[in-house]
């Protein structure tokens, strides 16, 4: 009866540590909790407003429709013979746009 007592209450603090330790916080490095902040909205007009950045976007968005185009005849059994290097040049594209809105406002 006592050993029961005893295993509930291990089991009960076990279960309830468990979750408190895997939210830490990483509080032995608060520098790497400043680097994770969004950029404010000032930053992130400042960096969408630059020339390659809105050549990039324009860019990607041509790319994308014209590969939609290019999946609607693949149902039809034809396929375009530069489609890979179309999703190839989006994939990098849009990587590139991805970072350029996720920068940091710490960043160069």
């Amino acid at each position: 009866m006592r050993s029961i007592r005893y295993f509930r209450l291990v089991l009960g603090v076990f279960l309830v540590a468990a979750p408190l330790v895997s939210q830490n916080v990483n509080t032995m490095h608060p520098q790497q909790i400043e680097a994770q902040k969004l950029p404010s909205p000032d930053d992130l007009r400042a960096r969408t407003a630059n020339a390659q950045f809105q050549k990039d976007v324009k860019e990607l968005a041509a790319l994308c429709a014209s590969v939609a185009d290019d999946m609607d005849r693949v149902k039809q059994g034809l396929l375009a013979k530069d489609a890979p290097e179309k999703l190839k040049r989006m994939e990098k594209l849009s990587k590139r746009v991805r970072e350029g809105l996720t920068q940091t406002s710490t960043a160069p």
